[in-house]
């Protein structure tokens, strides 16, 4: 995802043509609170996966919250009301600066939310438009680390359980939430011994990953007498980072290193092994080509400086 900086910049000049202009138009919804609409909107991506679902309902709640604190309500909020709650929303709850990303998710959320409450009736203005977002430069590569890393997470995993699920996340460039939520019914033996994942991505996108033959091993001896809706690793997405973040530590490696790293490093190392990046977009369920080509830009192997006529020093 690209980073997205808290400033907010709102237009110079606000023009509204006739087709802006506030009237009070139909109305779609019964509901008559904040949290009321914010339940219909959330309701209305439940089609979605349980980890959009979970982060809407968060945003939402704290978003009406900031409002409150400026003793507003969506349906009386004005632009300036919206950047203020924005900017607040800036911090975590532990009080320390949100990231980037995390900042980038917030605002289009918010954003989501208010183009919702402006479709279905509940606000005759829609702010969303007018919040214009500072994108921060994109800093992929420091967030890829080396196969040598990855060897070392893996040796450093405290338990046969953890070492597979880094393997797992790692070798199938899976997304947290496809590793936290695959099933046994998801488990699909080959005859060559390897071992196919049947995953259900972002928006209900299927897509099918092969493992070796070595973690198909590991997997089938972990299952025992786990039924078909059993969850291979149940633990919360959280908790796997927090395993993870744990291992880095043990190993030495950048402190900094996340569950989500494992899959950049699926892709900048398969990448870098001659795959072809049509097949490694498939295999991380990229929309597009052109979002898996930014692993090369990441770490390229080789540039125009090489060719630059200089005196060595």
């Amino acid at each position: 995802m690209i980073g997205t900086e808290l400033t907010i910049l709102p237009p110079e000049t606000v023009e509204l043509s006739d087709t802006t202009i506030e009237r009070v138009g139909a109305i779609y919804t019964n509901a008559t609170t904040d949290n009321d609409l914010v339940a219909v909107w959330i309701k209305a991506h439940a089609g979605g996966s349980d980890h959009t679902v979970r982060a809407y309902e968060r945003i939402g709640a704290r978003f009406i919250g900031a409002l409150r604190d400026r003793q507003v309500s969506i349906a009386e909020a004005k632009v300036e009301d919206v950047q203020a709650a924005l900017e607040s929303l800036g911090t975590t709850v532990t009080g320390r600066p949100a990231s980037a990303a995390t900042l980038g998710t917030y605002i289009a959320a918010v954003k989501s939310l208010l183009g919702f409450a402006h479709r279905v009736g509940f606000t005759r203005f829609n702010a969303a438009p007018l919040i214009k977002i500072k994108r921060a430069p994109r800093k992929l590569a420091q967030k890829i680390i080396s196969e040598a890393d990855v060897e070392l997470l893996l040796r450093n995993a405290r338990s046969a359980r953890d070492r597979l699920m880094i393997d797992v996340a790692y070798c199938g460039g899976l997304r947290v939430s496809e590793l936290c939520s695959l099933t046994w019914s998801q488990i699909i033996p080959r005859d060559t011994g390897e071992v196919q994942l049947a995953i259900v991505g972002k928006g209900d996108k299927e897509r099918n990953v092969l493992l070796p033959t070595d973690i198909a091993t590991s997997l089938m001896a972990l299952r025992a007498d786990a039924a078909r809706t059993d969850r291979l690793f149940p633990i919360t997405e959280r908790r796997f980072n927090y395993i993870v973040k744990a291992t880095a530590q043990r190993a030495g490696i950048n402190p900094e290193a996340s569950a989500h790293w494992l899959r950049h490093a699926h892709a900048s190392h398969s990448l870098d092994n001659g795959a072809p990046i049509s097949l490694v977009s498939q295999t991380l369920g990229h929309a597009s080509i052109k979002t898996t080509s930014v692993y090369s830009h990441a770490k390229p192997t080789d540039s125009s400086s090489k060719y630059l006529q200089r005196q060595q020093r």
